[in-house]
């Protein structure tokens, strides 16, 4: 009979090689809203899985299979271990996105009454800064409702789009990166962006250095804390691989108010897209009811009807003291 030594060593050796490989990439990280390394798991990772660089995308759609955490502390909850920062950033800087471009009316129409509900709090139309614009849809919004819009985004491909196809100030790079003068904006936005991001403390921080006294800060973000998140659990469309923090109306409160700024608005965010694009994002969750779909829809020939929704995501207006 073979001995099964080898077969065990060989297991040792997997088994460590998987570790180091994983090391390479994934860090450990502490809660960014209150710095404590006390945490309880929310959901476990799947086995054999390590975060990749090609995941980050504006429109990336891979299931999270990494751990989630909650804070002891704060109650922040946050993905730990994850990617390493530099190659987060990297992953975002080489994406290309025509999946995200595709739909480009149904954002067009949804940033549209996003500049709307910054026009009830600031009438007069001044500097807005959209950080993590994509290919720029809401700066071209902004732009043609008179506002001296201007968008910095991690993704070459993205930022190119927006300057030569829709005609908008499109940086490429990041909010730190781009080091823009203090006080010299009176909106930043964050669109569905502080989730994304390495260190949305960081970002929150240099948005009130670079916003006006006065200035608004807006941050649309997917709420862990709604109905929909807990009756779906481990299931909830949002827990995304390109997500690293799920914020609640609580923790976003706390996250602005602890860097100078005063929430005075909330509310949930309903958007527009595509029935179709929507009948495709099942595809990962529910294979079998996204081919039900699917034949429906492309049989009634609904791929373009634009469908206004609501998927559990909030917005929060707050105010530089």
């Amino acid at each position: 009979m073979p001995s099964k030594k080898p077969a065990s060593k060989i297991s040792k050796h997997s088994n460590a090689s998987a570790k180091r490989a994983a090391s390479d990439v994934l860090e450990h990280v502490n809660c960014n809203l209150c710095g404590a390394d006390d945490y309880a798991v929310v959901y476990d990772a799947l086995s054999g899985h390590v975060a990749r660089e090609e995941s980050f995308s504006a429109s990336g759609n891979e299931v999270l299979t990494d751990r989630v955490v909650r804070c002891k502390r704060c109650g922040f909850v946050y993905v730990n271990p994850r990617l390493k920062a530099e190659r987060i950033v990297k992953g975002y800087a080489s994406a290309e996105d025509e999946t995200y471009v595709s739909q480009s009316a149904g954002r067009m129409a949804t940033f549209v009454s996003g500049v709307k509900l910054i026009e009830t709090f600031l009438p007069q139309k001044g500097k807005l800064l959209d950080v993590g614009c994509a290919a720029g849809f809401f700066v071209k919004a902004a732009k043609e409702r008179g506002w001296q819009a201007h968008g910095v985004e991690p993704s070459h491909w993205l930022a190119k789009y927006g300057r030569e196809k829709l005609g908008v100030d499109s940086r490429q790079g990041t909010l730190h990166t781009a080091k823009y003068a203090a006080n010299s904006f009176d909106v930043v936005t964050f669109w569905d962006v502080l989730e994304h991001v390495p260190d949305p403390t960081a970002d929150v921080k240099e948005a009130y250095r670079i916003l006006k006294p006065g200035g608004l800060l807006v941050v649309n973000y997917p709420n862990f804390g709604s109905k929909l998140a807990r009756l779906a659990g481990r299931k909830w469309w949002f827990l995304l691989s390109v997500h690293l923090w799920y914020f609640t109306p609580k923790t976003i409160r706390l996250m602005l108010e602890r860097n100078g700024f005063q929430p005075f608005f909330e509310k949930r965010h309903w958007q527009k897209l595509n029935l179709g694009y929507l009948v495709f994002r099942l595809q990962p969750y529910s294979p079998a009811l996204y081919k039900i779909m699917n034949t429906i829809v492309s049989a009634l020939r609904l791929q373009n009807q634009q469908i206004k929704y609501y998927a559990s995501q909030s917005v929060v207006v707050a105010r530089k003291k």
